[in-house]
């Protein structure tokens, strides 16, 4: 009879364990999700213009922009489409901060990359160190 009894308690205490472990599996598990990345901002010709002629900005920001434009920016085979590239590279030359490294190196990487337009390039620049 004593075994009956230890039999009963067993299978009580296994119910308790198989109800306990059913209802802690129930509970909703909450995963903490990463925020989104930020996709680095594409900036355009119109920005890449604000930031060459704010004269506050640092000569970082300023060989940053000169990067941008000549990987992103080709010149456009219309001329008259072009004048906003000629701006930039008027206000360009004309910052106090582009020093006569950054304007050679703007030149022979903007007329490398638009042998079509060397020569309004250099014309542009020259007016912007003028302008100086």
């Amino acid at each position: 009879m004593l075994y009956l009894v230890g039999f009963f308690l067993l299978f009580i205490i296994i119910l308790i364990v198989i109800t306990v472990m059913v209802f802690k599996r129930s509970k909703a598990k909450t995963y903490k999700t990463k925020p989104p990345v930020e996709a680095k901002k594409q900036l355009s010709l119109e920005e890449l213009i604000s930031i060459v002629k704010t004269q506050a900005t640092d000569v970082e920001k300023m060989d940053e922009a000169l990067s941008l434009m000549s990987k992103n920016f080709p010149f456009p085979s219309n001329e008259n489409d072009a004048k906003q590239h000629f701006k930039f590279v008027y206000l360009f030359a004309k910052n106090p901060l582009s020093n006569a490294k950054l304007i050679v190196k703007m030149q022979k990487d903007l007329s490398s990359i638009n042998p079509k337009y060397s020569k309004q390039i250099e014309d542009f620049q020259m007016r912007g160190v003028n302008a100086r």
